[in-house]
């Protein structure tokens, strides 16, 4: 099984402390990170934020939703590496390391191959897991061609939706306006082995525009 999933309360601690270090760039970018119930990020300390995840924390609510997150990624793991490997035209990792929560945001990830996913998401856990591995994919080629949040957001999402990755349904995310639609023709155009190519093409287009 390509997926090691954890959790515990002592996480959980290290996950609203990770958290509360990063709202000023969560407040930058639109996202809403989740806290303990009746707890205000912005006024209360660490000892009552602690407290309050002591009282809610229940060990049942992770491992049920582990079994299910193994269940339906088990059903399309072998065609989802194949379909990611053939989109992006390289041997791809295959083993993640899974970490549940229900704070902070939706999900994330961190190199080489750790992803944190909310429990809290109205969106399906594998899409959701789904994302954040080709988040992991590419991250490389993201430092390198120094890649802005929404940008890599929406190539995260075209790689998603294209065939044949799309026969799993997932749909691209709605953000707004972000001015990253510029992106698309380049996707469709120049995405595929090697990657830097396409990468390329980005950041000549990106510096014309003069954005992120």
């Amino acid at each position: 099984m390509p997926l090691v999933i954890t959790y515990s309360e002592r996480l959980e601690r290290q996950r609203i402390k990770d958290t509360l270090e990063k709202l000023t760039w969560y407040d930058e970018f639109g996202y809403c990170p989740r806290f303990p119930n009746d707890i205000n990020p912005r006024v209360d300390n660490l000892e009552k934020i602690f407290l309050a995840l002591k009282n809610e924390y229940k060990e049942e609510d992770y491992q049920r939703s582990a079994d299910e997150i193994i269940k339906k990624f088990s059903e399309i793991e072998n065609s989802f590496f194949e379909n990611l490997q053939e989109v992006c035209g390289k041997r791809i990792r295959r083993r993640f390391k899974i970490m549940l929560t229900k704070y902070g945001v939706g999900g994330s990830y961190s190199v080489p191959n750790k992803i944190i996913y909310n429990l809290g998401m109205k969106s399906s856990s594998v899409y959701t897991i789904l994302h954040e591995i080709v988040h992991l994919i590419i991250e490389p080629y993201i430092q390198k061609y120094q890649v802005g949040q929404n940008e890599k957001e929406r190539i995260v999402d075209l790689i998603l939706t294209s065939a044949p990755i799309e026969l799993f349904g997932y749909k691209m995310q709605k953000r707004g306006e972000n001015h990253s639609e510029f992106i698309d023709p380049l996707f469709k155009e120049f995405f595929r082995y090697p990657l830097d190519i396409f990468f390329k093409k980005f950041t000549e287009l990106k510096d014309k525009k003069q954005i992120c």
